[in-house]
């Protein structure tokens, strides 16, 4: 007679076999599938209750971007100078549209520009400056860049947006790519990171995104990570950020002629249930010298 255990054992094999069939996949593919098993089910369409209804809808928030964490590059002490800001200024969340961490790209020479190697180790980096804000952070990452090519080039299936959320308590993952804030007055506000090259013309990349949305899939506040730029554009009827960086300029990105624009945001925002009445944007910029 058979055990219980081989009985279960032999059925679940069979349901394996029977979905391999239907699905006309082989061996390599099952191998692939239990490689990447783990990736986490991003959340989106995050709606937050904003504390501030009271005042007309009025919300401040700050903004850090393409952090890149774990590159030499980095720069720590412009995080330090904005969390003082952020507290000073009393912000009640920050955003971060993406590029927290490094990553490893497995591109010629990308190593040596490493200052913490490893997905362990820049993670325990990571955790350790995101610790010092004090805030509630709600963040993405993106798939294609840095953040994703521990899962999407090396198949390590280590997501860092997840596992950023279980090891820092104020820390939530809002999912990849894009994902939005919607506060208790109707203000939207979407984090979005692209995935293509930079452009000569500062401006142009926002223009084009804000062109490709149909009139009701707009947000009211757009952070765009990504580019390493900073700038403020309204743009049929959207209040656009690029959201700068805190990456100084790279040997790859001399390499592109393209600048890295160092610093963060603080943004205070008046709304209603139809969006934003009236914005003000601070940005402090930072320089290499």
């Amino acid at each position: 007679m058979a055990k219980l255990e081989q009985i279960i054992e032999e059925e679940e094999m069979v349901k394996v076999q029977s979905l391999m069939e239907k699905n006309d996949l082989t061996a390599e593919d099952i191998k692939r599938l239990i490689k990447s098993a783990g990736k986490g089910v991003p959340k989106t369409g995050i709606c937050k209750k904003m504390p501030y209804e009271k005042n007309n809808g009025y919300i401040k928030f700050g903004v850090l971007s393409d952090l890149h964490m774990g590159h030499k590059c980095y720069q720590p002490k412009i995080l330090e100078h904005a969390v003082k800001t952020f507290n000073k200024e009393k912000v009640e969340f920050v955003c971060i549209p993406g590029d927290i961490l490094e990553g490893m790209s497995g591109r010629e020479g990308h190593v040596y520009e490493l200052e913490q190697i490893g997905a362990t180790a820049q993670l325990k980096y990571g955790v350790e400056q995101l610790k010092k804000i004090k805030q509630q952070i709600y963040a993405i990452t993106a798939t294609n860049s840095h953040d994703g090519w521990f899962s999407s080039k090396n198949n390590m299936g280590f997501e860092v947006g997840p596992e950023l959320e279980r090891q820092v308590p104020n820390f939530e993952f809002l999912g990849y790519d894009e994902a939005e804030i919607v506060t208790k007055p109707g203000m939207k506000i979407r984090l979005s990171h692209p995935g293509d090259g930079t452009a000569y013309a500062i401006s142009y990349k926002l223009q084009k995104y804000l062109n490709a949305i149909s009139g009701g899939k707009k947000p009211d506040i757009l952070l765009q990570g990504h580019y390493h730029k900073a700038e403020y554009l309204f743009y049929r009827n959207v209040h656009a950020f690029d959201a700068g960086c805190l990456e100084a300029q790279t040997t790859f990105m001399k390499k592109k002629q393209t600048p890295a624009m160092l610093g963060y945001w603080v943004i205070e925002a008046w709304g209603n249930k139809k969006g934003v009445d009236r914005i003000r944007p601070m940005f402090v910029p930072f320089y290499e010298v």
